[in-house]
């Protein structure tokens, strides 16, 4: 063997194992609380991926300290798209900003993947924002090993990393995760449906997931925790749509063709929903399979008033947007230690309170046309 081909080999094994080291710190992150390995960290930290539960998961001690930074504060800002759930969690940032005093106090970058599979997109963004020194970074997680080294890198140079809605963090670099226990907006589905279906002999459920990961796994745990407990509430099909509408349809069309006398069609998120509904309209269904989605977006909210949903849950979206800018403010800014999670309340809308809702929810609001 050639001195070139030798290297070749050494190099090829490296490769080999950085892969399996990666692969093993991922299989640690799809176990929720069980350990996983993680590069870098002091001896004897704690390698766990935490599934975020308000109050209890505490500080690894990795984490950039607070500071207290004068003048404007830089922030990055990465969702892992731009979709509908997150538009509405940029307008709360952006209310919070002007909460903080505007855009003279807070330069806010914004930069979101092509896609939510785009990581490489958020691997060049949070490299940019630490290159150049930002006070703090904002980040959606979907690839977090991808993003897990820069993390070191940024706590290292003293930037703090904060997370937003993600139900499971793995790294021990972040200082706050900023959201609601997603859990709970499981939980809240399946309550719905016992309130109103308990007494109501055998009823046949559906279920749309998402794509398999930590979201459609702690929001199935939160509803089967409830759901499990009633007998009569039978979950007869259960398939991921991807969280998109056009999966929503044609998984719910399947679902028909096998169950075709379901009663409820449960789904993770609206937009699958409102595919459902579509599949439901295509067979004269609709208002006869009730539909309960997960997001209240704008158009659920008019399919509930219509009578096309009978229910969806509201995580409070633009609330965690604010909850974002307030939390960094007072690490970065203030100085002051933070909760390690920062959670909002879920709500359950049906034709009951639907009329409470604030359509300013959904948008920006400038502070000169704020009621």
């Amino acid at each position: 063997m050639t001195r070139t081909q030798r290297s070749s080999r050494r190099t090829r094994l490296r490769a080999t194992a950085f892969v399996a080291a990666l692969s093993f710190v991922a299989a640690g992150c799809a176990t929720s609380n069980e350990a996983s390995s993680s590069s870098g960290q002091k001896a004897g930290a704690a390698a766990k991926c935490d599934v975020t539960k308000e109050g209890n998961v505490k500080s690894s001690g990795l984490e950039a300290p607070p500071t207290k930074k004068k003048g404007r504060l830089r922030i990055g800002f990465s969702p892992t798209a731009m979709d509908t759930y997150y538009k509405r969690v940029l307008a709360g940032v952006q209310e919070g900003i002007d909460a903080s005093g505007g855009k003279s106090k807070v330069k806010l970058d914004v930069q979101a993947p092509a896609s939510q599979s785009a990581t490489d997109d958020q691997v060049r963004s949070v490299e940019a924002w630490i290159s150049q020194g930002y006070d703090a970074i904002a980040i959606a997680l979907y690839n977090e090993n991808a993003l897990e080294p820069l993390f070191k890198k940024a706590s290292e140079k003293g930037i703090p990393i904060f997370t937003f809605n993600s139900p499971v963090v793995c790294s021990p670099y972040y200082v706050s995760n900023i959201g609601y226990d997603q859990s709970e907006g499981g939980r809240a589905q399946a309550q719905w449906i016992v309130d109103h279906y308990k007494n109501k002999g055998t009823v046949k459920i559906a279920m749309l997931e998402g794509l398999p990961g930590p979201h459609t796994s702690e929001r199935m745990r939160g509803f089967n925790s409830v759901i499990s407990k009633y007998p009569n509430l039978k979950v007869v099909a259960s398939q991921p749509a991807g969280w998109t509408r056009a999966q929503g349809l044609s998984v719910t069309e399947n679902i028909l063709t096998a169950h075709p006398d379901i009663d409820i069609l449960v789904s993770l998120y609206d937009e699958m929903a409102l595919g459902g509904l579509e599949a439901l309209k295509a067979r004269n269904l609709q208002g006869k399979v009730a539909v309960v989605g997960y997001e209240n977006m704008s158009e659920a909210n008019a399919a509930i008033k219509k009578g096309d949903f009978a229910a969806t849950v509201d995580t409070g979206a633009k609330q965690e947007g604010r909850n974002i800018i307030s939390t960094i403010e007072k690490y970065v800014a203030d100085g002051r230690r933070v909760p390690r999670t920062v959670f909002g309340k879920v709500t359950v809308y049906d034709k009951t309170n639907i009329a409470d809702f604030n359509p300013d929810d959904y948008v920006y609001v400038p502070p000169a046309k704020k009621k």
